[in-house]
């Protein structure tokens, strides 16, 4: 056998070799194995060529495939329901490819769509970022006891506080139309798991300024 064939069939068994007995990548072994298959039986490298026809793309797309699998699980895993968007907008997608530009074209697309989700999902942050200091301050106003010649200044003081959190939920939306039009702020989804574990608060002090929140 002609040495160069040879190191090429090699070189391909290794390639399906790598991925035997993977959990994590079943469908790029049976693609490396069909391209394996292909080399194996040829008896000029010349043949190759007509044998491999598009088993190159179905590897690409059995890679993909393989690792926003794992990508899906991990985040499901995490309750990160947006940030599998990624993943589920790939795999939903990625069989439609029929060149190695359409593999990279429909993941980066994919990819991008699933970041406008995401980018517009932290948004909820502004919840604890900010409202919450407000209204844990228009608490602290309301309930302090100070002379009745100062009263004027803590009226004025929480007007002003409810005018920020106001004006800053606003200001919210107004940016967030440049991602997504239509999008609204959605404190109760401060609920959502992958919201939550970042808010170290017990659910009924979260509760009570949410509802404050709604009362303004």
């Amino acid at each position: 056998m002609d040495q160069l064939l040879a190191d090429y069939k090699a070189y391909y068994k290794s390639r399906m070799d790598r991925w035997e007995g993977n959990p994590m990548y079943p469908n790029s072994y049976q693609s490396e194995k069909a391209l394996f298959l292909a080399m194996d039986s040829c008896n000029e490298l010349l043949e190759f060529k007509d044998k491999m026809g598009d088993l190159n793309i179905k590897n690409a797309i059995a890679l993909v495939k393989d690792k926003e699998t794992a990508r899906l699980k991990h985040y499901e895993e995490l309750k990160e329901t947006v940030r599998a968007k990624g993943p589920q907008f790939i795999l939903e997608r990625i069989d439609q490819a029929n060149s190695d530009m359409d593999v990279v074209e429909i993941s980066t697309k994919a990819d991008h769509e699933a970041l406008i989700l995401i980018s517009v999902d932290l948004l909820t942050d502004h919840f604890y970022g900010d409202i919450i200091p407000r209204l844990e301050t228009l608490d602290m106003l309301r309930n302090a006891e100070v002379p009745d010649k100062y009263s004027s200044n803590i009226q004025e003081s929480i007007g002003e506080q409810i005018q920020k959190i106001k004006e800053g939920v606003a200001d919210l939306e107004k940016n967030a139309q440049s991602w997504q039009q239509g999008w609204q702020f959605n404190p109760d989804l401060i609920w959502e798991h992958r919201h939550r574990k970042k808010m170290p608060l017990p659910d009924a002090v979260l509760e009570k300024r949410l509802n404050e929140y709604k009362n303004l």
